[in-house]
């Protein structure tokens, strides 16, 4: 039985060379059947995708071992793409109570591997997402895959949870230019 992983470099990343920034963000849209990933980095004024894709797990697979893949994955995310913080959907109270236990779990291995690999977790409720990205705070699913491709300059993402990865990590870097623009003169760090 193998984990369904699919991830790909974002088009602008091939078009052109962008000299690497040192601020990377790792968004993650945590789920037992699908996990959405994301880096994006600041590109000038505007972002830049390097790399998206998902985590497809098996339903067949014991949720024990669905979670520790889904640490193994980020952990390799880690080390691949270098983020110097991990952004992650804040946990919601859900309809279904078992629905909101599991995303729970997921989230859980996602904080585990982030500490493993020594990086701060900054999370994020969806419609903040939504609201920061799209301009609203109920986005759709569809708007918020056109939303991001539209903030990124990339085709759409292949997955709604790709989409929702890449915006949390959009998320929190355009939260961290708004903190720099309004910090008071003299005071470091802008919290990423």
């Amino acid at each position: 039985m193998s984990t369904q992983l699919s991830s790909r470099s974002c088009p602008l990343h091939k078009q052109r060379r962008v000299k690497q920034e040192s601020v990377r963000v790792l968004g993650i849209d945590p789920g037992t059947s699908v996990t959405g990933w994301g880096v994006v980095e600041p590109a000038g004024a505007a972002f830049r995708c390097v790399a998206s894709g998902t985590v497809c797990l098996p339903g067949r697979l014991p949720l024990g071992e669905r979670l520790r893949r889904i640490r193994v994955t980020v952990e390799e995310l880690c080390r691949a793409h270098s983020p110097i913080t991990v952004a992650l959907e804040k946990a919601f109270v859900a309809h279904n109570v078992q629905s909101a236990f599991r995303l729970g779990e997921a989230r859980g291995a996602v904080l585990i591997a982030a500490a493993e690999a020594g990086l701060p977790v900054f999370e994020y409720a969806p419609a903040q997402v939504k609201l920061r990205v799209v301009g609203y705070g109920r986005a759709d699913k569809q708007q918020m895959v056109r939303g991001v491709a539209l903030r990124l300059g990339i085709a759409r993402a292949a997955r709604a949870d790709e989409a929702d990865a890449l915006g949390i990590a959009l998320c929190h870097l355009m939260g961290a230019r708004l903190r720099a623009l309004t910090a008071p003169r003299g005071r470091g760090g802008v919290g990423l």
